[in-house]
């Protein structure tokens, strides 16, 4: 806090009003800390009113509205607190680091800039500007600040942890894992450097599924050492009755996972079950508001993981349901202490949790297969028959077009952290075996000149002429994105960790996804989408044959209408699009843990 006192700006105050100011100042910051932000609220409204030209005031006001999940009022406050005093590196950083936060980077960074001219060495700023200069692009740039920072602050986390996402995001996942490997040697007991390397250690073509599985053991330890879940629950053990089912996830909004969990919520039987859904974003969309519309009692969670805990407690859930994994906001620290009798996972991460709080985890017969997953997974493995996923495909789709004065054309719309070495290497001998070809990768970061060079230069390195390689960042419209796949013959799949979402939207445009069976669910998650709509000939049983498998499909030309019509419609009469059925299987699943957690109950 700036100690300086300008009563000009601060109005008609006495320097000692001014340290009784800052007194009640202390006392706001320590409940802050403590996250007891709900018992300052008239505290703090009682200062901004008196005392509205105070930079420190202002400044509180921001950390208090940042912490109670009110993002506008936050950002308000923070500038006002920096237009008060434009030199103090600490408001001009608060700013900066909110800025970031709702996604207004290129804004944050010129309040982080002058921040860091005024305090080189300032550890907000620049973990803030790392991050703003990753989300605009400037990887090197990033680079830099991160690496500088964790020299200069050893004794903090986050820049490691931000540099280790950094290094993710442009699909070194490799050096991602190293770093978190180092960053836990120092914090062997911190539960977000080993959430994230769990989430990390999915995409590394160099692990081993039980060395993933380890790393996410390491997480559960860590986590449930932290917790004590309840030992009995309130809730009445009967078999039959309507179960009281929760929802949780922070994406809750247009995000795949609500693509995937609407079907489910719109068919599931409400006499049977009574939907709560618990949403712990601020943000809100068309999809929020058509998830709410499914729900019998809605929960907007904001206010933090103590605060959601004890709203489920109080709502007496039967069945707690997370659909994150380890994934951005995820709430398994929350689940760890379990709130719920059961507790299961689904649908949003292609891995087990490390948790052996969670009861279950919704699988199917093709991503883990019985009985070596079991042993890969710290929660009970429930196998659907069919696929674990339902697709509802988008609607107003685009028209089907063929330019057949190109050249064949494979493609990927993968995330880029999904490309890993062994991937890159792969569909480089690909497009070796087939000289007339090209290639076409999609996804956001290929919007960046920066990410552009570095893979072009991959491809460089394993003999492939950049004229052959197209890059394409992110598209404005859903309409625009699937357009693209007009322009693509055959979709080629990453590994170790394949497409979900993209390989359906290929499938809806009619564009065969070629899928590598790997070793965990992460790697045969499109494998089982492929079984389900009855193409199994797309699925390779190893390198050499995923190579061979694409080169047919080249072989055989552009991809035709008639090709693209046909497959599309294998989509639309297989099970994988069948929302009734599979919501019958999701319900016999629920129904039955809650029938086993009964009879646990009748023992004791």
């Amino acid at each position: 806090m700036n100690r300086s006192f300008k009563p000009s700006k601060s109005g008609k105050i006495t320097p000692e009003q001014h340290t009784r100011v800052r007194e009640q100042l202390t006392n706001i910051l320590k409940q802050l800390a403590a996250g007891q932000g709900t018992k300052v609220a008239p505290a703090i409204t009682a200062l901004i009113k008196k005392y509205p030209m105070l930079a420190e005031v202002n400044h509180t006001a921001a950390g208090f509205y940042d912490q109670t999940n009110a993002p506008d009022k936050a950002l308000y406050y923070a500038t006002r607190a920096a237009e008060l005093e434009p030199n103090e590196p600490q408001y001009l950083s608060a700013l900066g680091t909110l800025l970031v936060q709702s996604n207004q980077s290129q804004q944050a960074i010129e309040h982080l800039e002058h921040a860091l001219l005024i305090d080189p060495d300032h550890a907000q700023a620049m973990g803030a500007i790392g991050i703003a200069y990753l989300e605009t692009g400037r990887i090197a740039d990033a680079r830099t600040i991160l690496t500088r920072s964790i020299e200069r602050h050893p004794d903090d986390h986050e820049p490691i942890m931000n540099l280790a996402l950094l290094e993710s995001d442009i699909a070194n996942a490799g050096k991602a894992i190293e770093l978190m490997r180092t960053a836990l040697t120092r914090f062997p007991d911190n539960p977000i450097l080993h959430d994230s390397l769990a989430m990390f250690s999915c995409y590394d073509d160099q692990l081993t599924p039980q060395e993933v599985f380890t790393i996410h053991q390491d997480f559960g330890r860590c986590v449930q050492s932290k917790v004590r879940p309840p030992r009995l629950y309130p809730n009445t053990p009967d078999p039959d009755k309507r179960i009281r089912i929760g929802f949780i996830s922070p994406d809750f909004k247009t995000h795949s996972i609500a693509y995937f969990i609407e079907p489910l919520f719109e068919h599931l039987h409400r006499d049977h079950f009574e939907l709560f859904v618990y949403s712990t974003t601020t943000h809100a969309d068309t999809m929020t508001a058509r998830i709410k519309s499914h729900a019998d009692r809605w929960r907007d969670c904001t206010q933090g993981i103590a605060a959601t805990h004890k709203q489920i407690v109080n709502d007496r859930l039967d069945i707690l349901v997370e659909l994150t994994g380890h994934f951005a906001s995820n709430q398994l620290p929350l689940m760890a202490a379990k709130p719920a009798p059961i507790s299961i996972s689904m649908i949003g991460y292609a891995n087990t949790t490390g948790l052996k709080s969670i009861t279950a985890r919704i699988v199917d017969h093709i991503t883990d297969p019985e009985p070596e997953a079991d042993d890969l997974a710290t929660e009970q493995l429930i196998r659907v028959e069919g696929c674990f996923l339902c697709y509802r495909p988008p609607t107003g789709l685009p028209e089907l077009i063929i330019n057949p004065d190109r050249p064949f054309t494979f493609g990927s719309f993968n995330d880029l952290r999904k490309m890993s070495p062994s991937t890159l290497r792969t569909w480089a001998d690909i497009l070796k075996a087939n000289p007339e070809s090209k290639i076409l990768l999609k996804t956001a970061r290929l919007g960046e000149p920066e990410v552009c060079a570095d893979i072009l230069a991959r491809f460089a390195t394993l003999d492939i002429d950049p004229s052959r390689i197209e890059l394409l960042g992110r598209t404005p419209t859903t309409q625009g994105h699937l357009a693209l796949y007009n322009r693509i013959d055959c979709a080629l799949d990453t590994f170790p960790y394949t497409g979900t979402t993209t390989t359906c939207e290929a499938l809806t445009m009619g564009v065969p996804t070629i899928t590598l069976l790997g070793r965990s669910h992460a790697g045969r998650v499109s494998a089982s989408l492929l079984e389900t709509i009855g193409r199994r000939d797309l699925v390779a049983e190893h390198r050499q044959a995923y190579i061979e498998l694409a080169t047919q499909h080249a072989q055989l030309g552009l991809r035709t209408i008639d090709a693209r019509v046909k497959l599309k419609d294998q989509l639309a009469n297989s099970p994988l699009v069948d929302e009734q059925s599979y919501t019958r299987k999701i319900e016999a699943a629920y129904r039955s843990l809650w029938r086993s957690w009964c009879q646990t109950q009748e023992t004791k």
